[in-house]
């Protein structure tokens, strides 16, 4: 096959699956957005059994929220975004940058209680 012939198979890219455990959840960083919000690999259906859930990351623990709304200027948080999976993000600034992360940290989200 000459390296110019388009392609026309697609190969989707694999995707390591978050551990669910009794309580938790433990997954990874896949990817970092252009505002340097954590993209992981915990999807929402992962978290429901959860309650008042939190995520230990770079070595802090950080809430839960619905929205960036919910969240002052420079807090971490942890959010399900519109994709349906955990992100972690720091409100109006790099969550990236300022936690000194990258693709393949680890994420544990737990219940505070059961």
């Amino acid at each position: 096959m000459p390296d110019d012939a388009p392609v026309t198979d697609l190969i989707p890219g694999w995707l390591e699956e978050p551990v669910v455990g009794l309580g938790q959840v433990t997954g990874s960083v896949v990817t970092i957005d252009h505002f340097g919000n954590l993209i992981t690999n915990v999807d929402d259906v992962h978290l429901r059994g959860l309650h008042d859930a939190a995520v230990q990351i770079g070595g802090r623990e950080l809430p839960v929220r619905r929205t960036y709304a919910d969240a002052r200027p420079g807090d971490y948080l942890a959010l399900v975004n519109s994709f349906g999976v955990l992100e972690i993000a720091r409100a109006e600034r790099s969550a990236a940058d300022g936690l000194g992360l990258a693709r393949g940290a680890p994420v544990l989200v737990s219940s505070k209680r059961a």
